[in-house]
């Protein structure tokens, strides 16, 4: 993914509200809202941002809501793991620009369904495949719910950042490559991936589904960096 050419996209007063609303000392206006830390959780476990309600709203609802129409495909791995996921290339929310990934509700059954379904599949790297679905599959992903969002924003997020607009993780959680970090908020529903050489990514997902986010990392026996060693 190449690097978005900023000044050629953005005045520079966009900018410095921008730089503004995202660094520690800058305070939103009021009138903005569907901020990427306005998380607002309910009381039955489900959380809503970017005025999307994760579990409950549809992608067709998502569609209407970012004003954009995604790319939908399913991907499938060699050991068996398959998602159907819709890609916002360009979401424009107050002002921010970012990419977002719709992660759709389907179970195992429906996603078997869709892949023998699939009208193209095409071979990607590390043993991924990526298969078109058929109109009427693209249109049953439309009333499916959203499960979790991936947002990533157009600008580096530094760690008193992100402090500043979500407070202290509960965990950190080291890669392998010891170049990036999970932040992982359970009670937001929210995962920070920390970088070092990429953007940062947040990760959205119900706060009673965060094992969606957390098992992954459990699997890959990653460092818990939040814990003083023993």
């Amino acid at each position: 993914m190449g690097k978005p050419v900023f000044l050629k996209v953005l005045g520079f007063a966009a900018l410095a509200l921008i730089a503004a609303l995202w660094l520690p000392g800058g305070q939103p206006p009021e009138e903005y809202k569907r901020l990427p830390w306005q998380i607002e959780v309910s009381d039955d476990g489900y959380s809503s941002v970017f005025g999307i309600t994760l579990g409950k709203s549809t992608l067709g609802e998502v569609e209407q809501q970012l004003q954009e129409q995604p790319q939908i495909s399913l991907f499938a791995t060699d050991d068996g793991v398959r998602v159907v996921e819709a890609y916002f290339n360009t979401v424009n929310i107050n002002g921010f620009k970012a990419k977002m990934v719709a992660t759709l509700g389907f179970d195992e059954a429906q996603l078997q369904e869709l892949y023998d379904q699939g009208e193209r599949i095409s071979t990607l790297a590390m043993g991924k495949r990526k298969v078109s679905l058929s109109s009427a599959n693209l249109a049953k992903a439309r009333n499916t719910v959203v499960v979790a969002l991936t947002y990533l924003p157009r600008t580096n997020l530094d760690a008193a950042t992100v402090i500043k607009r979500f407070g202290e993780p509960a965990e950190k959680i080291l890669e392998a490559d010891k170049k990036t970090e999970h932040w992982l908020y359970p009670d937001k529903g929210l995962d920070v991936v920390m970088s070092v050489e990429e953007r940062e990514v947040l990760q959205y997902v119900a706060p009673n589904d965060f094992d969606r986010l957390r098992k992954p990392l459990e699997k890959m026996n990653l460092t818990d960096t939040s814990q003083p060693p023993s």
